[in-house]
């Protein structure tokens, strides 16, 4: 017997769902780059070569500005997508439409809702995540199914736990019991 639950799509958690993969991608550094390394790279240059050269830092500055302001457009652009498909995920697929049926058991992940079924068995999965709010069971390397905790009880979460663990082994990167 295997650990059921029921729920409707909530696109704010699907959001959160969403930004848990991204950073347990290999890209989940892109961001940080974009917005934090790039632009205070490109001032600190800016400054230097105004300081070599005899320039005014501002000038310098200014010069490099559309391309910092083109960084912290970029950096944010990732989570405003993110944030915009789940809001738009409704209209676009009819299976997050009505009640949201998820099933873990010893044979892997189960999810139906609105007509569409989906089994994906454990040596299927590359791995399974636990974050604060969700269950999180990836299926290649950047993408994942998730299973909130918020439709779970204590014990439900202490078996899907166990049964991520019998599934994966190590791959199974859940809390103790």
């Amino acid at each position: 017997m295997g650990v059921s639950a029921t729920y409707e799509y909530d696109p704010s958690e699907h959001y959160r769902a969403m930004r848990a993969v991204t950073s347990l991608t290999p890209f989940r550094w892109v961001g940080r780059v974009c917005f934090v390394l790039l632009p205070a790279g490109m001032l600190a240059l800016a400054a230097l070569s105004a300081h070599a050269t005899g320039h005014g830092v501002a000038t310098a500055v200014l010069g490099v500005l559309p391309y910092v302001l083109l960084c912290f457009f970029w950096g944010a652009l990732i989570p405003m997508s993110q944030r915009r498909r789940a809001k738009r995920l409704p209209k676009l697929d009819a299976s997050v439409r009505g009640l949201q049926e998820r099933q873990v058991d010893g044979e892997g992940y189960h999810s139906r809702g609105n007509g569409v079924a989906l089994d994906i068995p454990w040596h299927a999965m590359t791995k399974a995540v636990e974050t604060d709010q969700l269950f999180l069971f990836f299926y290649n390397w950047q993408c994942a199914y998730y299973l909130p905790k918020r439709s779970l009880g204590p014990a439900q979460v202490r078996d899907v736990r166990a049964f991520a663990r019998a599934g994966l082994g190590a791959r199974a990167r859940v809390l103790p019991a």
